[in-house]
């Protein structure tokens, strides 16, 4: 692990109190993602001090959270203990248990579009078939013009 950087917290007055940069610091060691509920938008993220101290960034005492996992912790919502387990466990994504019938359903919801469009298909072609029977049975059942009955006559 690299030394945390330290910067200068006052470069106009030379100041020689310095900070580290914890936010840096965590980022480098655990995962960007919320050590909570896994929200993982990095610039989102913030880094929250376990023990509510400011001032003691040691690796053990930061966390990534999320802004709305930040606020429980500070708030005593979620506990201290549940957040260092959180943090300190693996972050695996068991994809089979979340694309458990994803396949199948896949299949089922294409199966039932193809009958869909088939069956609009059909109806379309039903309709332009009557259309055309209709039109030649009015063809048909109409009076021939004026001019063609004097001809005949």
């Amino acid at each position: 692990m690299d030394t945390p950087q330290i910067e200068p917290t006052d470069e106009q007055s030379g100041s020689a109190t310095k900070r580290v940069n914890y936010r840096k610091l965590a980022f480098d060691y655990y995962p960007a993602v919320c050590a909570y509920c896994g929200y993982g938008i990095r610039d989102v993220l913030e880094v929250g001090h376990i023990d509510c101290n400011r001032s003691n960034n040691a690796i053990t005492n930061l966390v990534i959270l999320c802004p709305n996992c930040h606020k429980m912790h500070d708030l005593d919502l979620i506990s201290t203990a549940t957040i260092i387990h959180m943090r300190d466990s693996p972050k695996v994504v068991n994809w089979a248990k979340r694309m458990k019938d994803a396949g199948r359903k896949a299949a089922e919801s294409r199966r039932l579009k193809a009958a869909e469009t088939e069956k609009w298909r059909l109806a379309g072609l039903k309709a332009a078939q009557t259309r055309a029977k209709n039109l030649a049975a009015r063809q048909q059942t109409q009076h021939p013009p004026i001019s063609e009955i004097d001809r005949e006559t």
